[in-house]
């Protein structure tokens, strides 16, 4: 199954030195025992953050669970929120092993998202999503509140997810109960098309209108030829035997006998989440051309407009809701992937997401995080968002603007970049657009259009990175002026504008994340069939499309003042780059495709043979989930290190990526001395493992 040239040997290096700070979203903590002489000796179980002298083992964890002490999450640096009595607590730490023990309580479980208290926040009510640890904290809290708020609203319980509407002032109180991990406004989830308006009613011109009969058709209008999917049509991968799970606004008309011809034998069931929803029909139209995107068969359209994956089978879940005429998402969101993943899916598409709070690690973040951590092979995608503006007005788009669950670690973030269209959709320059002068006030994105260069990013795609510095989106596909199918439902909108009555245009990283679901599905079918590898996890998939993503560097505008990438790839704007499907059809049996693992203070090393002088490695791996109360998101960090070897003398290290900040790194080198080389990836702290060990998943090319 793994590919790979000489051997994987496992080194073990000493242990690193631990921190003496917490680190909180809120703030950071100076790390000492604060806990009461009259609880130490006492037998009420607690939550407590338990900090080490040395980064974490498996072994100290097996300790803990020894002694009946539950483990929940990592903080940084170096520590655990578990639950255990104080007693407890001061037995182990004559170990010596403890820097510190305190509880578990306080602001740090409160986001900032929550509305701020004032003299005016009585009589006042919140939508307020909690997360605890387990279903029956989750049942206690409840109980607590029912006493407390007489107007309490129940909005769901499911498992150790509660979403109420609550009076104000009892927020901070939920913050001092044991099992709370982390309270968050309850946000509204939306559908992430770029709902565009210009300030012409008139969009569409005599030279710019669409014929809708077919004859005008060139390829370019699905983003599909953008991306080089012909190249690997051509070589007979289509997503065959690969099933994508979508949960959108529904799917056509919700009805297997009468849903378009272009997913005729492409559905086999779908679900309905939508509150008061009958069915998984698509009032609203968005679900079908995120659908028609990933997969649509082209029939109505005698092949002229499909998506990317025409061999695949969809699962779609309809989250729209009839009675507030908008989605309505499981605030436990495995609900979604669970019917998806037991369905057969490893591919999970999600076009929508929050448009505030930009760049948090929240509790649906950490969801999706926790869902790919439990289910490997499970690839989730998600879009970055919308929310690109130029307040500044420099004319460069502003940073930190991606949206939950798009920030999560594991998932795909996708992001938007331009297709190449001249007729059919919006065909304006920036200024003629409605809101323009607030959000894109200045050159050149002023004078651009939507749809004009391929190597530029939409305007008003999600830039990253994270608040806590993780590099998003990781990827994008073009999102402007996109051609797909059109929902047949009475109520469903036209988005970006019709081409005939089976057909709309429409943008956004909405429009982008489907086209790389379908070309997730079609690397996954190629590491399959073509590379005999029986199952690749999700972070493999990933890997690949990073690995043969194109850079689009310098960006649409060129060199100068205004570049709009100002440097080459990885970068929050662009990701790894453009996914590029002809590179994927270019992978040969000179790329290693290794699925290995390493625990704390391991390596596994891969030997190459440079002889062209270049060397491209990605390392992905699924990464244990966050706690939301945390100030960084990773917990498990993996160094990627480059060395030239030679014969009787130690390896020399020419490039070492020692990111602690994501669960992705990339060493592209070139004018390399012909030679052989080693490759190694390093667990440089792995507290949350699996049996002590930090799946990964390496691909390197050395052509």
């Amino acid at each position: 199954m793994t590919k790979i040239f000489g051997a994987i040997v496992l080194l073990v290096t000493s242990l690193a030195e631990a921190g003496t700070v917490l680190r909180f979203q809120n703030g950071s903590i100076q790390a000492k025992t604060n806990v009461q002489a009259t609880q130490l000796f006492g037998n009420f179980s607690d939550d407590y953050v338990l900090q080490f002298r040395q980064a974490i083992t498996e072994k100290d964890k097996n300790e803990l669970r020894s002694q009946g002490i539950q483990i929940f999450r990592y903080i940084p640096d170096d520590a655990l929120i578990v639950r255990a009595t104080a007693h407890q607590l001061q037995a182990y730490s004559q170990t010596g092993k403890i820097n510190a023990f305190i509880p578990f309580k306080g602001s740090m479980k409160l986001s900032s998202s929550l509305p701020t208290l004032s003299v005016f926040s009585k009589g006042k009510t919140a939508p307020v999503a909690i997360m605890t640890f387990t279903a029956d904290d989750a049942k206690s809290v409840l109980d607590f509140l029912k006493v407390q708020d007489s107007e309490l609203q129940v909005l769901n319980l499911t498992g150790s997810v509660l979403s109420v509407k609550m009076s104000q002032i009892l927020i901070p109180s939920l913050a001092d109960l044991r099992g709370v991990e982390f309270v968050q406004q309850l946000e509204q989830m939306q559908p992430l098309h770029f709902e565009i308006q210009t300030d012409d009613e008139n969009a569409e011109t005599e030279e710019t209108r669409p014929a809708g009969d077919y004859t005008d058709i060139n390829g370019y209008e699905t983003g599909t030829k953008v991306m080089n999917f012909e190249a690997i049509w051509a070589q007979g991968f289509i997503g065959k035997d690969q099933i994508v799970g979508m949960a959108d606004t529904g799917l056509d008309t919700g009805d297997l006998s009468s849903i378009s011809p272009d997913f005729k034998g492409a559905v086999t069931k779908g679900y309905s989440f939508g509150v008061g929803a009958k069915s998984w029909e698509d009032p609203m139209g968005h679900g079908t051309h995120v659908a028609g995107s990933v997969l649509s068969r082209g029939v109505t359209s005698q092949g002229k407009i499909k998506g990317g994956a025409t061999g695949a089978q969809l699962v779609p879940q309809g989250m729209w809701s009839p009675l507030i005429d908008n989605l309505t998402v499981p605030p436990k969101l495995s609900q979604l992937f669970d019917a998806a993943y037991n369905d057969g899916a490893r591919i999970h598409t999600n076009s929508w997401g929050a448009a505030r709070n930009f760049g948090a690690y929240d509790a649906m973040a950490q969801q999706v995080d926790q869902f790919m951590w439990d289910h490997p092979d499970f690839l989730i995608l998600f879009a970055a968002g919308n929310s690109g503006v130029d307040a500044n007005k420099d004319g460069r788009i502003d940073a930190d603007s991606i949206g939950s669950p798009g920030t999560a670690k594991n998932t795909l973030t996708v992001g938007a970049s331009e297709n190449l269209l001249a007729v059919g959709g919006i065909q304006k320059k920036v200024s003629e657009l409605k809101s323009a002068a607030e959000v894109w006030p200045a050159e050149p994105i002023w004078s651009s259009k939507i749809s004009d260069n391929v190597d530029g990013i939409a305007m008003f795609s999600s830039r990253g990175p994270t608040t806590d510095g993780r590099l998003k989106p990781e990827i994008v596909a073009p999102g402007t002026n996109i051609l797909s199918n059109r929902a047949h439902t009475s109520t469903a909108e036209v988005l970006w504008g019709e081409y005939n009555a089976d057909y709309v245009y429409s943008g956004g990283t909405s429009m982008a994340t489907p086209l790389v679901a379908g070309a997730a599905a079609v690397v996954r079918e190629v590491l399959i069939k073509k590379f005999k590898i029986a199952n690749p996890s999700a972070a493999l998939v990933k890997a690949t499309l990073l690995h043969t993503a194109k850079d689009m560097y310098p960006g649409q505008y060129g060199a100068g003042p205004t570049q709009e990438l100002k440097t080459r790839r990885p970068n929050s704007d662009e990701g790894y780059g453009r996914t590029d499907m002809a590179a994927v059809a270019g992978l040969t049996a000179g790329t290693q495709f290794v699925e290995g693992q390493v625990g704390q203070g391991e390596e596994a090393q891969f030997k190459v043979e440079v002889k062209s002088g270049r060397l491209l490695a990605n390392l992905v791996y699924t990464d244990a989930p966050g706690s939301p109360t945390a100030q960084a998101a990773l917990v498990n960090d993996l160094d990627l290190v480059v060395a030239k070897s030679g014969a009787n003398q130690p390896a020399v290290e020419i490039h070492v990526a020692s990111d602690s900040v994501n669960n992705h790194e990339i060493a592209e080198l070139a004018d390399l001395a012909p030679g052989s080389y080693l490759v190694t990836v390093r667990g440089q702290r792995v507290p949350m493992g699996k049996n002590g060990k930090q799946p990964f998943a390496l691909v390197l090319t050395a052509p």
